[in-house]
């Protein structure tokens, strides 16, 4: 019986060995794209005061290429440009331009997709997350709406860490 079971497991295991290992999803939608909309949130200031920031204006471009193998094809580079005059910002930040900012990240199988970006200047940093689920909502194949949750943080040489958390929802605005 030991040698039937142990036969039994040998073959199962040659089985699964030759066949390998299963293809990946197809990617569920592309990217690629235009998008504008809001964020929203509330500030984290360094004084540990908070502002509710009503729904600001943010524009996002993405760029992927489906046709690459897996996992290149769940690759997702693009730009978020961000507008801050919904904010009224620490006396000790100037008024900040609407910042264009680089970002890259993955699309999941189940359309959960995650961005992300740190730059720095001499004196400055941004850090910004975008982390949420896009939708193809006519079935095109390409993302129409995404949405989630939101962050960002300004970091100024000698001051305390400044940011904004809260969410997001942006449409397509290219037809394709």
């Amino acid at each position: 019986m030991y040698r039937t079971i142990s036969a039994a497991v040998c073959l199962l295991a040659a089985s699964v060995l030759a066949a390998g290992c299963p293809p990946p999803p197809p990617v569920l939608f592309d990217t690629t794209g235009a998008y504008a909309g809001t964020w929203q949130g509330n500030t984290n200031e360094p004084e540990g005061e908070q502002q509710e920031v009503p729904a600001c204006p943010l524009t996002i471009t993405l760029e992927q290429d489906i046709t690459k193998p897996f996992p290149q094809d769940r690759s997702v580079k693009g730009t978020v440009e961000i507008n801050y005059e919904c904010i009224e910002l620490p006396e000790w930040i100037e008024e900040l331009p609407n910042n264009t900012i680089q970002v890259s990240g993955i699309l999941g199988d189940e359309g959960g997709l995650a961005l992300f970006s740190g730059g720095c200047t001499t004196a400055l940093c941004l850090v910004v997350t975008l982390a949420g689920a896009g939708e193809d909502l006519d079935a095109d194949g390409f993302m129409d709406s995404y949405s989630g949750d939101w962050s960002f943080i300004i970091l100024l040489a000698g001051v305390q860490p400044f940011g904004v958390a809260g969410t997001f929802e942006v449409n397509a605005v290219d037809a394709r």
